[in-house]
């Protein structure tokens, strides 16, 4: 991981089972006396709740995590799964976060802002990728980094640019920050009376290699449902919840902060009762 956009980032681990990442995340998460982003908080066993029930626990679903834009095989998959929980015990109700759907505008404000300034450092000189055609200065910052970064990563810094540019700080940064604000209250009003949020992760099943590479709104959107999370801080994980259209359909669980062992005891609950995860798609042979 780089340090791309310095408020938003972190690292998300990968597992065949919410029990090997809980392990995982065991290893790996910690105060880094080095690192100034790093919590000062006593790390506890994130395997300590995987196995209890989830018969007290209150669950919400936010009415725009369902809305137009998602697709309705999506939609279906993430209904039966909150059915699912309440089968288990747990009590599944609507909810809503209002100022999400600002969410993608106020992330690429954000993000791009910080890359921008973070990604200053890739300059040819210090580390990293340098053009060998420079003949002066000038030439090794403008080739290293016209040569070295994609035509996303430029794009995002040009946004970035601007958005903190004399004249339009205030109308773009400024204001993306205090949005971020209203969507981090969203989620405190609702964390005061659940004890997750549960929603589809992406608005759609997978698409192909080619099909959405060459609109860049198209692929921010995909990012619909999961940027509230980085936006507000917070702890969240996403399993198999079935299928759609042959391919896999993932279901997110949100927590409040620090809550990750109440997030892996719900989804190792969902996990132990259903087999998504050891069904293929239809990609991979599977007969779904």
């Amino acid at each position: 991981l780089i340090a791309f956009g310095s408020a938003l980032d972190q690292i998300g681990t990968f597992s065949q089972t919410v029990k090997e990442n809980a392990q995982l995340l065991n290893v790996i998460a910690s105060e880094d006396a080095k690192d100034s982003t790093s919590a000062p908080v006593r790390i506890a066993d994130f395997t300590s709740n995987i196995g209890q029930d989830i018969k007290s626990m209150k669950i919400a679903l936010p009415k725009e995590y369902l809305r137009e834009g998602i697709y309705p095989e999506v939609k279906e998959t993430i209904l039966d799964a909150a059915k699912h929980f309440e089968k288990l015990g747990a009590t599944v109700e609507e909810v809503s976060l209002p100022h999400s759907k600002y969410g993608v505008a106020v992330y690429y404000i954000i993000a791009s802002s910080e890359a921008s300034s973070n990604l200053q450092r890739f300059d040819g000189i210090r580390y990293g990728f340098r053009a060998e055609d420079a003949k002066n200065l000038d030439d090794i910052y403008v080739n290293t980094r016209s040569q070295g970064f994609g035509d996303e990563v430029k794009r995002r810094i040009m946004l970035g640019t601007f958005s903190l540019s004399s004249g339009y700080y205030d109308a773009y940064y400024k204001k993306a920050g205090q949005v971020r604000t209203l969507i981090i209250q969203d989620f405190e009003k609702v964390f005061a009376d659940y004890d997750l949020i549960l929603g589809p992760t992406a608005p759609s099943v997978a698409f192909d290699l080619d099909t959405l590479n060459h609109d860049p709104v198209a692929m921010y959107l995909a990012d619909l449902l999961t940027i509230p999370v980085n936006l507000a801080g917070l702890p969240g994980i996403s399993i198999p919840a079935g299928f759609a259209q042959g391919l896999p359909v993932g279901l997110q669980l949100i927590g409040p902060k620090y809550s990750e062992e109440t997030i892996y005891q719900a989804a190792a609950a969902f996990e132990a009762t259903t087999d998504y995860h050891k069904q293929q798609p239809v990609i991979f042979g599977g007969d779904n």
